[in-house]
């Protein structure tokens, strides 16, 4: 056994893996904000409280005493968005007119590839919480491989890639990351589109944004972003060479279709996401300003009102960065990206969504050269994520969204 383990280590494949910088960098961050993330979640799902009313006193227990710890994470994962998503794995979408009252057609919200990749979990185990949310953390690790070769790609340095990828891991929301939703195969997808057409991979560019569209509707978006990308690189549209970037929008048109032929009706993930209050806003702030002036209510059911905002202010602010650094490409991507779920007119997941919009990392993994700055936004992220963490475990609703 040994023999076999020695010999593995000495594969030069192996050891390409072990001495690609991307690779070894990634790796320290996905364990060290992973093991925090599981470490709470698993604390915080084991905690028991005791009340004593007539002096407004309580006692708390964690123990790991006889505790089955997957059940438990099993347990804490299988809320809001995941439960659709696991529905979905198992019975698929239901082919009947669409209604928007109607429970089976609210699911047409959820775009296919993420229920698809599920379904094929559950061919080998009923298990899909937990195995989903084993491929989805493999997803990430693979994102933060492909962000930090992304950000050198881009010309910066090392240590500006180091920061990038540990600001995107410690973000406040990250632990959506760790779980069976979208977040990681959506990063996984935008961030690979990019590195393919950064380094002149058009058709392969094309195919994993085709992906992505399939994955949420902002994948679309990979577009015209990698056109602008393109007219950098070349300094002309050179149409010949970008065809294949043509395949993005063809996920989202295959849904499209695919709705059409169940329901009847091609924008059936439009109509459906006003069954959770979200209704299209010409003025795409209008909800931002509203809090704003009114900045009373920090959090509320299914709405974390302060951080959702202040997330949104940071992409604007990470836009305003890359326009001044000439990163064309993708201050547009950051700004159409925002602006879409900014235009439903609802503040809510907002901080979950600019998760998902990486140039955001890579815009503060910039600005943040001097020690002190970094070390801060550090603390911020760590500290908000703990926090994040063990409310999403302990179940309250204004962490699940």
């Amino acid at each position: 056994m040994l023999a076999r383990v020695r010999k593995l280590l000495d594969n030069q494949w192996f050891v390409r893996l072990r001495q690609d910088r991307s690779i070894r960098e990634a790796l320290f961050v996905f364990i060290l904000t992973r093991a925090l993330i599981f470490f709470i979640m698993i604390c915080a799902g084991q905690l028991i409280v005791t009340s004593y009313p007539e002096i407004k006193a309580h006692d708390a227990f964690i123990s790991f005493e006889r505790v089955q710890v997957a059940r438990r994470l099993r347990e804490i994962m299988s809320h809001a968005d995941v439960a659709h998503y696991g529905g979905l794995s198992h019975r698929g979408y239901r082919q009947a007119p669409f209604d928007v009252t109607n429970e089976h057609s609210q699911q047409f919200a959820f775009f296919p590839l993420h229920p698809i990749l599920l379904w094929i979990i559950r061919q080998f185990t009923n298990d899909v919480v937990l195995w989903g949310a084993a491929l989805c953390n493999l997803f990430f690790f693979v994102s933060l491989v492909l962000l930090h070769k992304l950000t050198l790609a881009f010309g910066y340095g090392e240590d500006v890639a180091r920061r990038t990828i540990f600001y995107l891991a410690a973000f406040p929301a990250s632990y959506f990351f760790s779980i069976p939703m979208t977040e990681s195969l959506f990063v996984m997808l935008t961030v690979g589109s990019f590195y393919a057409a950064k380094r002149e991979h058009w058709w392969a560019a094309g195919i994993i944004g085709m992906f992505a569209s399939a994955t949420r509707l902002t994948g679309v978006l990979l577009f015209p972003a990698l056109v602008v990308l393109s007219w950098q690189t070349y300094r002309s549209l050179q149409i010949r060479k970008i065809l294949g970037l043509l395949l993005v929008p063809c996920g989202l048109f295959a849904y499209m279709f695919y709705s059409w032929w169940l329901s009847g009706d091609v924008l059936a993930f439009k109509h459906a996401a006003s069954a959770w209050g979200h209704q299209p806003s010409i003025f795409f702030l209008r909800s931002v300003i509203k809090w704003l002036m009114h900045p009373e209510p920090i959090a509320g059911p299914w709405n974390m009102y302060i951080l959702h905002v202040a997330s949104v202010l940071l992409c604007f602010v990470c836009i305003y960065i890359l326009a001044r650094r000439r990163e064309w490409a993708l201050a547009f991507y950051t700004t159409m990206s925002i602006v879409v779920p900014l235009s439903s007119g609802v503040l809510q997941s907002l901080e979950r969504y600019t998760m998902g919009f990486f140039p955001i990392f890579i815009a503060l993994g910039i600005v943040a050269s001097t020690e002190r700055f970094d070390q801060t936004i550090r603390f911020v992220f760590v500290f908000l994520l703990a926090i994040m963490t063990a409310l999403y475990a302990a179940g309250f609703t204004n962490a699940l969204a």
